[in-house]
């Protein structure tokens, strides 16, 4: 940046501002424990990197600033003159409010940071996704970068706007899908726990009746295949579709049937049992389920998968993906540095990322 003055009538001056570059600060997410705050730090730039916002980035380091960690991306200005760009910032997990960085401004030495106001307005509260606590629930930011990578990944990265659909063929407590319906999309969900589908139901009706939100709710209780509940939430004209379905995630062709708008999906994200901690269990789950979810794909669509990778490299868990279905593993810098530790238990998770052919 360069700053000049030039005179005016009498003793005023004006100052004019030429930009030859720009810098943004984006703050990582702030967390109450340091376990989490070193995953959260370890999981920002490669989110960043993931995102279409990359192609506009010159180069990124991180520093502190007021004791908080921050992002320092120098991007070209295009990148904020598109709205859509400002959006993605919004979307983030890792990062969450984003500044316009300045090192000098006329005689006033930086850093100086301008706020850039959100672009993003949720559908439902995303606390609806911190609300809820239970036990074994993954933390809500690790959820959030899973989700992003995995619709940044293919085809409909660009269409982070429109209504996309979304599954979670493991969804425990529901936070996947609550994340998919804050960001505007259609969420379905299969989860093997009786208990678990039927709490999150309940739970689903409390939420949107204090926060006032309309929904009517089907309950399939005589369905062959298992329990199924659908939500239809939102106001009239806008509604978007939740569905809790009781089954077994390898026979998710069979859950989804006859489910509004089809069962084909933009993306697939599921946070592997942490229990699992052998190949031989991943691979049991895992050559069943791949090719029914593969078939679920949209062109183009992604799966996303985190598993406790202490024992179960990321090297056998491609190979077990390739040799099941035709997916297009992403293992390329960024998807390759996801790898961080959770706690002293889970010294290593990763992320595995796959497109369908287009």
């Amino acid at each position: 940046m360069q700053v000049g003055r030039a005179k005016k009538a009498g003793w005023s001056w004006r100052i004019y501002v030429i930009l030859t570059d720009m810098k943004l600060a984006l703050k990582i997410t702030p967390q109450r424990s340091t376990q989490y705050a070193n995953m959260t730090e370890m999981l920002a730039l490669p989110e960043l990197l993931a995102s279409p916002l990359s192609k506009h980035i010159q180069e990124v380091t991180a520093t502190t600033l007021g004791g908080q960690r921050y992002l320092i991306a120098t991007v070209d200005e295009q990148m904020l003159a598109e709205p859509q760009h400002l959006a993605i910032l919004s979307h983030l997990g890792a990062t969450s409010e984003a500044y316009e960085y300045f090192d000098l401004i006329g005689s006033i030495q930086g850093p100086l940071l301008r706020p850039i106001e959100p672009r993003f307005t949720p559908s439902v509260p995303l606390e609806m996704t911190e609300t809820r606590r239970y036990k074994g629930k993954t933390n809500e930011i690790f959820t959030r970068v899973l989700f992003n990578v995995a619709l940044f990944a293919g085809k409909y990265g660009k269409d982070y706007s429109e209504r996309l659909r979304i599954l979670d063929p493991l969804a425990g407590g529901g936070t996947t899908l609550f994340f998919a319906l804050a960001y505007g999309y259609d969420a379905f969900g299969i989860e093997i726990e009786k208990h678990d589908v039927e709490t999150t139901a309940v739970f689903v009706k409390q939420y949107l009746n204090t926060a006032h939100i309309p929904y009517k709710e089907r309950d399939e209780r005589g369905r062959k295949a298992g329990r199924r509940f659908q939500f239809e939430i939102g106001p009239k004209g806008q509604t978007q579709t939740l569905v809790l379905a009781h089954g077994d995630a390898r026979e998710a062709d069979q859950h989804l049937r006859e489910v509004p708008g089809g069962s084909r999906m933009h993306a697939i994200v599921a946070d592997l049992p942490y229990g699992i901690q052998h190949f031989g269990e991943i691979s049991a789950l895992l050559n069943q389920a791949l090719p029914v979810w593969e078939r679920l794909l949209l062109s183009g669509g992604t799966i996303a998968l985190a598993w406790h990778a202490t024992r179960i490299e990321r090297e056998a868990m491609i190979e077990l993906v390739e040799r099941h279905t035709r997916l297009h593993v992403r293992n390329d810098p960024p998807y390759t540095q996801f790898t961080h530790t959770v706690d002293r238990v889970i010294k290593k998770r990763d992320i595995l990322v796959a497109v369908a052919e287009e």
